[in-house]
């Protein structure tokens, strides 16, 4: 048998062997699944990656410092113990009537304001003090308890009590120190009062000299 012969021979052996049904069938194009997959995979490795967002800086009016809140907070809490000093000296009644001075509602404004300084100044105890005063003494503060008079001896001493904690806070029993601190003038006010005030003072000496009578 000739060379050609057997590469026919061996041909017709290896297509005897595969199904009739895949010698039919094209087999499958896989190059734009290749080429789809190139583009998913190449895209996602040069996509940038998106920068985080950093937050605005605050652009508002100047807000105020923990100093100043906290001095705020001191002057409404002494007045608030003042207000109670008073009430307290006078034995709770108005015209020697029994009055709700210091009940809850009243009260309540003292532990509010004393809550928010321990925040403030968390290592001064006063606050504290004031608070666990009125949880302690809060039943002798009542309309009945006032009525039944059992207590008349010890309101002046509660008194004395709520001026000792304002001394605590202000560093002073004077009341100017619960008064509302004036702001410093800027330069552009003050260049501004100073402009009016000589000009009233202009003003003053040309009608001054207009009704000055002629010699």
């Amino acid at each position: 048998m000739s060379g050609l012969s057997r590469v026919i021979s061996v041909f017709t052996h290896v297509v005897d062997k595969i199904p009739f049904e895949r010698l039919l069938s094209r087999p499958p194009d896989n190059t734009k699944k290749l080429q789809e997959l190139r583009t998913i995979l190449g895209g996602s490795m040069t996509q940038p990656r998106a920068a985080t967002p950093t937050p605005a800086a605050y652009e508002g009016p100047a807000l105020p410092t923990g100093e100043e809140t906290a001095g705020v907070l001191k002057r409404r809490l002494a007045k608030e113990l003042y207000r109670a000093e008073l009430d307290l000296s006078g034995g709770l009644r108005i015209s020697g009537k029994p009055c709700d001075c210091l009940d809850t509602k009243h009260t309540l404004g003292l532990e509010a304001t004393a809550e928010e300084l321990i925040a403030q100044e968390p290592d001064n105890p006063v606050y504290t003090e004031i608070i666990q005063w009125i949880q302690t003494n809060r039943p002798k503060l009542t309309i009945a308890s006032i009525v039944s008079g059992q207590f008349d001896g010890e309101y002046p001493r509660m008194a004395a009590q709520f001026k000792s904690f304002r001394k605590t806070i202000m560093g002073t029993t004077s009341l100017i120190m619960m008064t509302e601190e004036e702001p410093p003038l800027t330069l552009e006010e003050a260049k501004r009062l100073a402009s009016n005030e000589a000009e009233r003072e202009v003003e003053k000496r040309w009608q001054s000299k207009e009704t000055k009578p002629e010699r």
